[in-house]
């Protein structure tokens, strides 16, 4: 058969090739109806035992240090258990079999949420009709581990996150998923990086028809079925380049992130789950300079309380005694909205103080679980000094009420609209440092829409959005505090040298990019960086400036070097 191409999203990073396995939603739907009582316990049987195995393999994962991905399951659970699910499918066995009844209550469930106006909400459907169909193949069991040892790609229309988790205890080894619907920013999709398994969404019903092999690039969002036998060869070529490429990052793990004429540049990693600060660790740098809270509560039914951010928290500070721990406090909205804030304009601390006692539970949890670390506290989307003198005053209450016996932590501002970056000197006044977050001011910038797949990473590279980092970094100097970027841009070696040379002291980023922005910091002179940020902010356009630091990777780095830092296409966002 000749390649076939899918182009669909990029879920998961990375690149994988291997048989195609369908996942079988095979369920009994000719047999006959039995009466409404057999067919009824029937089916709440199945959602007990779904209720059960989601316990248990969230205690697992938990076990393992995936503590997001276990609360996950856990809302899985919750669902199974839930009296008006439970009701409805009792009431529609009275004319359905089990299954086609826990199908149809599922279904309906799902088909509520997925016409929600919230993008991040009615991806959640996917996990609704997963629970039908999971509970439904309780009557007709059919083992996800089947046969083959050969690497699989796993293939399904859509997927939730329970069967991602599954592939963790197949007998067969998945090493990759493409599926024909689905969201990038899915439960389903944050189990499988938190896995480190290559994902695409998206690429169409075609997938479903794949038999043979299907080469998955987790990086550009494409499929590839029945890929030739060139791409195939390309595909276990960038496997093997990746693990060569790991092992040599890693080798330098032990080396300062000094530039060549001597200036150090802190690095540090975004993390949201155990297994991430366990990277963060690995990789031998400072610490975590944002640590997301609010993804553990985005399917909580109120606001959370202080013991459940405890809860959260405790497992996660505990891996970092000693390291620099930044915890940012609940940056709800926009795409990031919990069901009990479903329809709010607010977002970010703007949000927050409006619940200052919500506010204050986390600040005292934080400091109850943070003992040990070198803490630091973010703010999401501040717009004015005033905003910060209000929380610092409920953070001295907050420590009162821990009993916190040391000096407060420092406290930051996350600037990320260009309305903060005009204000950065007089919010700096009141804060210990600023946290540049590029990904939300790419996009109020330039007028992009957080909600569409867009790839804000270069767009940072526009001499607009360079320009506001460049003020941020000047008033923060005047102000004498530092300045951080934990935008995902700063994992593009281009624009992590641009940072460089606008006197950025700081860098965070996905675990997984700290060995490659350890080798672009040390390969630097901070001084020739610093004159080619300044003809960026000039050039006429965000490719001008792109250009600009290629060039300078080229000559600092050497085409070899360079080849490696940029990967296969020039440059890895």
């Amino acid at each position: 058969m000749s390649e076939l191409t899918l182009h669909g999203l990029a879920a998961s990073a990375g690149v994988a090739v291997g048989d195609a396995r369908q996942l079988e939603a095979s369920q009994p739907d000719d047999l006959p109806h039995r009466g409404h009582t057999l067919e009824a316990e029937a089916a709440l049987e199945a959602l007990d035992r779904e209720a059960a195995d989601l316990q248990a393999r969230a205690g697992r994962l938990r076990a393992d240090g995936f503590a997001l991905e276990s609360e996950i399951l856990g809302a899985g659970r919750l669902m199974a258990l839930d009296p008006l699910l439970r009701a409805e499918v009792e009431r529609l066995t009275a004319e359905l079999t089990a299954a086609a009844a826990l199908r149809a209550a599922t279904d309906r469930h799902a088909a509520l949420l997925a016409a929600l106006p919230d993008p991040l909400l009615a991806s959640r459907a996917t996990d609704v009709r997963e629970l039908g169909r999971r509970a439904a193949r309780k009557l007709a069991p059919e083992s996800l581990d089947e046969a083959s040892d050969r690497a699989a790609v796993l293939v399904a229309f859509d997927l939730g996150p329970a069967d991602v988790a599954e592939v963790r205890e197949s007998e067969q080894p998945v090493i990759a998923i493409a599926l024909a619907a689905g969201a990038a920013t899915s439960h389903a999709a944050i189990m499988a990086r938190s896995l480190g398994l290559p994902m695409v969404v998206g690429v169409g019903e075609a997938i479903l028809e794949a038999t043979g092999r299907i080469a998955v690039d987790g990086d550009a969002g494409v499929a590839f079925v029945d890929p030739t036998p060139a791409r195939e060869a390309w595909a276990e070529g960038e496997m093997e380049r990746l693990r060569r490429e790991r092992r040599a990052y890693a080798r330098a793990r032990a080396l300062p992130p000094v530039t060549l004429d001597g200036r150090w540049v802190t690095l540090l990693g975004n993390a949201a789950t155990a297994v991430e600060i366990r990277a963060v660790a690995d990789a031998e740098v400072d610490g975590v300079g944002l640590l997301r809270t609010e993804l553990a509560f985005l399917d909580a039914p109120a606001w959370p309380g202080e013991e459940e951010h405890v809860r959260v928290l405790a497992p996660l500070l505990g891996l970092l005694q000693g390291m620099v721990a930044t915890i940012r406090v609940l940056d709800f909205g926009s795409d990031k909205t919990p069901p009990f804030l479903a329809g709010t304009d607010q977002r970010g601390l703007e949000l927050l103080l409006e619940q200052p006692e919500q506010l204050a539970a986390q600040l005292r949890a934080i400091l109850r679980t943070a003992k040990g670390t070198e803490l630091r506290i973010l703010l999401p989307l501040v717009e004015s000094p005033e905003q910060v003198r209000t929380v610092r005053t409920l953070l001295g209450t907050a420590a009162a009420a821990a009993g916190w016996d040391a000096p407060l932590p420092q406290l930051g501002a996350m600037i990320e609209t260009p309305a903060a970056a005009r204000r950065a000197h007089d919010i700096a006044l009141e804060t210990d440092f600023l946290s540049i977050g590029t990904n939300d001011l790419v996009q109020y910038t330039l007028g992009l829409d957080r909600t569409q797949p867009v790839a804000t990473a270069h767009s940072a590279a526009d001499p607009r959005v360079l320009g506001l980092v460049a003020a941020t970094v000047r008033a923060a100097t005047a102000a004498g505090v530092t300045v951080e970027v934990c935008g995902e841009s700063a994992s593009v070696p281009e624009l992590a040298a641009l940072y460089v040379g606008l006197g950025v002291a700081e860098l965070s980023v996905a675990p997984a990019r700290l060995d490659e922005l350890r080798a672009t910091v040390r390969a630097l002179s901070a001084e020739q960086a610093s004159a080619t940020a300044e003809q960026a902010l000039l050039a006429p356009s965000q490719d001008a400036a792109l250009t600009l630091a290629r060039e300078l990777l080229s000559d600092e780095l050497g085409d070899q070097h360079g080849e490696m830092l940029g990967g296969r296409d020039g440059v890895l966002a």
